[in-house]
């Protein structure tokens, strides 16, 4: 009778541990230095949607509390105005401290997840800085028919930083003891078209390094799709047709690329959320309000999952043209078969649907458009008589 309600008293024990285990309470509290008093949301982001966890004001010394429950460690996004930090809430009390002008290199001293993702994007964006301007650089050439002498040395040197910072990526989400950053890494800085056999082995090796999640099946599942679904695409290239499409407006109207026709229109892969993008839509808009009586005009496609965020993102750095989106991400049919793997990226195509020009960015944009669209004035070949005089 005793070794009986010795063992009711253990199955209760577990049973409230359990209970403990799936439903715990947390308190994100930060101090954000030279910050001035804003909004603050909470928000877990999930594969498919975002959901709202809590919401406060900041103090004048950038000081906020946030709260909520927890099931599992997750990743979330702290929105301040109309910026944001990451974070994973993987304790009862984190800890941010920061600064206002470098909101990413932020620290927290009881927070492995946090202090790992942001030890990760920290290390992400100064690679990602050297490869843009790589890239800038190649783009200008390649517009500028420049000789291969010169091109193919740069070439390579993008080619072989591209290589280590996927390197990275991969180094890090196999090796970081955070499941959400582990899954951040993986899923949103790395192809699904170039990198699915990776991303497969990286999923099927998830059991055996963490405990089972909602959001590791959902990932899980995410990768079994993209396996089978893989779209066998060869992207289109300067002097090819560009595909056709159509798609969704931020006023709900449906878009297709064949309504441009007779009209040179840059096809512009974008996201509220990059920062390289928002970076280089100040060129987009003056390139935009110098050319669009010349018969040009812009055609925005978001990578965003947020329709919200979107049209924000819309409004505040004044894009005036039209813009779609199929709200799916990385997952947009659209930007698979174009075989965009990174944005900002973009395709100049001419009245006749032909594509003349990719990734124009910068003083590039307005020299090309200026070539396409002010063509030299035709000489007069008519040869006068010379006047004699009588």
């Amino acid at each position: 009778m005793k070794n009986k309600y010795w063992i009711l008293f253990i199955s209760l024990s577990f049973g409230l541990l359990s209970c403990s285990h799936d439903e715990k309470h947390f308190k994100l509290e930060a101090e954000i230095k030279a910050m001035p008093k804003e909004s603050i949301i909470l928000e877990e982001v999930g594969y498919n949607e975002t959901q709202r966890i809590d919401s406060t004001r900041s103090d004048e010394k950038g000081h906020f509390v946030l709260s909520g429950i927890y099931k599992e460690p997750a990743l979330c996004r702290v929105r301040i105005g109309d910026q944001f930090i990451l974070v994973v809430i993987d304790g009862e009390q984190i800890d941010i401290k920061g600064n206002w002008n470098d909101l990413q290199g932020y620290t927290s001293n009881n927070s492995p997840g946090s202090t790992s993702l942001a030890n990760f994007y920290k290390n992400y964006i100064v690679a990602i800085k050297d490869i843009l301007a790589l890239q800038m650089v190649t783009d200008s050439m390649n517009n500028s028919n420049a000789a291969d002498s010169v091109l193919t040395p740069v070439k390579k040197e993008l080619e072989a930083k591209t290589v280590v910072l996927n390197t990275f990526i991969k180094n890090y989400a196999d090796t970081t003891k955070s499941l959400p950053v582990a899954l951040f890494a993986a899923s949103k800085f790395l192809s699904e078209a170039g990198e699915i056999d990776y991303l497969q082995k990286f999923a099927a090796n998830l059991p055996q390094r963490f405990q089972k999640t909602n959001l590791s099946i959902e990932f899980q599942e995410k990768v079994k799709k993209a396996a089978a679904n893989e779209p066998k695409l060869i992207a289109p290239s300067i002097g090819s047709i560009a595909p056709d499409f159509t798609l969704t407006s931020l006023d709900n109207k449906s878009i297709s690329l064949k309504d441009f026709r007779g009209k040179y229109v840059l096809v512009d892969f974008w996201a509220s959320w990059c920062v390289p993008c928002r970076g280089e839509n100040p060129n987009v808009v003056a390139a935009y309000k110098e050319f669009k009586d010349k018969n040009f005009t812009v055609l925005g496609i978001s990578l965003d999952s947020e329709k919200d965020k979107w049209q924000q993102a819309v409004m505040k750095d004044s894009l005036t043209w039209q813009h779609v989106s199929e709200l799916k991400g990385w997952e947009s049919t659209v930007a698979m078969v174009y075989g965009v793997r990174s944005i900002p990226s973009n395709f100049l195509i001419d009245p006749a649907g032909k594509i003349v020009a990719m990734n124009l960015r910068g003083d590039d944009l307005k020299r090309t458009l200026s070539d396409k669209l002010n063509p030299p004035l035709a000489t007069n070949n008519k040869t006068e008589k010379p006047v004699t005089a009588k």
